[in-house]
């Protein structure tokens, strides 16, 4: 008996809807499925609570503000996150400046690279 896997789910939290179209489709082209993308705190933290995602891609500006409210409850649910931003690094508070993070425009093979460290970090 083989056990299928089941791919490893992501929630894109990002305002740019065709980014957002871009990184779904390169994500589960990949073999990943982006199970909710959200383009504020709000509907974020909606989508954390009524499905928990394996790994989470997030931008640091989306609607309404920035996205620390996001982070900080995945990191409270143990969920591998990632900051994938048009801003350095230098702008993220301590302590996400030490989480894994991509500046845009990223490449296909880098985006798929990051959720892949991600989806191994996983708890």
């Amino acid at each position: 008996m083989h056990l299928i896997e089941s791919p490893t789910t992501c929630l894109l939290v990002e305002d740019d809807h065709f980014v957002s179209d871009v990184f779904e489709l390169i994500l589960e082209d990949a073999g990943f499925r982006v199970c909710h993308v959200a383009v504020s705190e709000p509907e974020a933290i909606d989508a954390l609570l009524k499905r928990r995602p394996d790994i989470a891609l997030v931008d640091i500006d989306i609607q309404g503000g920035d996205s620390m409210g996001v982070a900080t409850a995945l990191l409270a649910k143990d969920i591998p996150v990632a900051f994938v931003s048009g801003h350095p690094r230098t702008v993220l508070p301590p302590p996400f400046s030490s989480l894994p993070y991509m500046q845009k425009p990223v490449t296909r093979d880098a985006l798929v690279g990051l959720a892949k460290a991600l989806s191994r970090s996983q708890p």
